[in-house]
């Protein structure tokens, strides 16, 4: 029986075994049973070198690493095929690093790719249909390891909503595909009792056919005592019956994008929805969360052209005001596959246009028009100092278990909290900031 090894490159030094590589064991699961497959992930054990062929998985951010494993193996002989939303989006640079390359969605490549394999034969790459979604594939999640803190768990895959910062809809289509029912209850059979963290990049839709999907997920989810988390849009909380159903099947918190308090910013992202809606909403979204005891994870976006030093401060007094309980700050990152890059690619004002092959992966891959990176460096530390500490952690803890009345889910959001804080603080000491300053478009 031939080995074949998957493999989730390292990510993060701050990972926390938090959720299982929910893509290998799909992959796993496609795979004919006359195979004998295992999975890596390096974030938690070594890679081994006992394997036949050898999958990679990849994003933007792994793909460095993934390039050096994928090198590894090749010297010994061994063929590497390379998936992921990366190798999908810039299949002719994958291509340069490994044997094969998929293109989209992998479930439904294998049956080919394999027979190819047993012949010595591998093209180089492999387009299956497109977006294509296995309704009844049941994941190998026997495969992974039992340190992880969290299962995880898809329900719907792709988002309606085509933002110009995310690759999601360049990878997934603009589109959401809903997994059968019958096999999400499959799934949660053997995951009852358990914490999860639901990958769906828009676990609520828009629309009724999608409202509907979601309150069936619901109640599965009650019957089978889940705990979970989730992202949804604003517009969850035009939906009562739904938020509270969501707090009855075991809801801790929703990850919601705001993404900027600034108008222009959503516009010049396409965010549509909250620009329709208008930032002024969003401490009522957070109000209505809070109301059905589900604490608010929410994501901001800094270092774009319209930030400055007092829209940063804002940013801060706006996250202590509504009391959101996990603040998620991220830069702007021009991924590869969206408008962003291509904008700013084409305004030459990248500092590298393949910058997710630097190590490490840098912080600072543009700057903005309106701060140097250095103004940038001491605003970004002040907000994310303002969300630590001893006080800020108490505040926060407090505020959470006011709304959720929950001392697991208050204890949960202030160690998120901590968690986001310290890597934001990792990733600037990594940086060489007035380096990159002097770097030429």
């Amino acid at each position: 029986m031939k080995r074949i090894l998957l493999i989730n490159p390292v990510t993060s030094a701050f990972s926390m075994l938090l959720f299982p590589p929910l893509a290998l064991a799909v992959q796993a699961g496609a795979i004919p049973e006359t195979y004998e497959v295992s999975i890596i992930d390096e974030n938690i054990a070594p890679i081994s070198f006992d394997a036949d062929l050898v999958g990679i998985t990849a994003n933007t951010y792994s793909i460095r690493r993934a390039y050096e494993i994928s090198q590894a193996f090749r010297d010994k002989g061994i063929p590497v095929v390379l998936g992921g939303n990366h190798p999908s989006i810039l299949p002719n640079e994958a291509a340069a690093y490994a044997d094969s390359v998929v293109i989209g969605d992998g479930e439904k490549v294998w049956p080919e790719l394999l027979k190819d394999f047993e012949k010595g034969e591998l093209k180089k790459f492999y387009r299956p249909e497109r977006y294509y979604f296995d309704l009844k594939l049941l994941p190998r999640r026997d495969l992974f390891s039992k340190h992880y803190r969290f299962n995880s768990l898809e329900t719907v895959r792709g988002c309606p909503f085509d933002c110009d910062f995310c690759s999601v809809t360049r990878f997934h289509g603009a589109l959401c595909r809903s997994k059968a029912l019958e096999t999400v209850e499959q799934e949660l059979e053997k995951l009852q009792g358990k914490a999860l963290f639901l990958v769906d990049d828009n676990f609520i839709g828009p629309g009724s056919p999608a409202k509907h999907d979601a309150q069936e997920i619901l109640t599965l989810f009650r019957r089978y005592n889940i705990r979970w988390m989730g992202q949804a849009s604003i517009d969850i909380a035009d939906n009562p019956d739904l938020l509270r159903m969501a707090r009855d099947s075991g809801c801790i918190f929703l990850f919601i994008g705001f993404e900027s308090l600034n108008p222009e910013v959503l516009r010049s992202l396409n965010k549509r929805l909250n620009y329709q809606r208008g930032v002024s909403f969003y401490k009522e979204v957070i109000r209505r969360i809070h109301e059905h005891g589900i604490s608010v994870m929410g994501s901001f976006i800094i270092g774009n052209d319209f930030d400055s030093s007092d829209s940063i401060r804002m940013l801060k007094d706006f996250v202590i005001e509504s009391q959101i309980d996990i603040p998620n700050i991220t830069h702007l990152t021009p991924y590869p596959g969206t408008r962003v890059y291509e904008k700013l690619k084409a305004e030459r004002r990248l500092f590298d246009e393949q910058f997710w092959l630097q190590k490490p992966f840098p912080l600072f891959t543009f700057r903005p028009t309106r701060m140097t990176l250095a103004e940038l460096e001491d605003a970004t530390l002040d907000l994310v100092d303002s969300f630590s500490g001893l006080y800020a952690s108490t505040r926060s803890f407090f505020n959470t278990l006011k709304h959720t009345r929950s001392i697991r889910t208050a204890s949960y959001s202030v160690a998120t909290s901590n968690l986001s804080s310290r890597i934001m603080k990792q990733q600037l000491q990594s940086c060489h900031i007035f380096q990159t300053e002097t770097v030429s478009p």
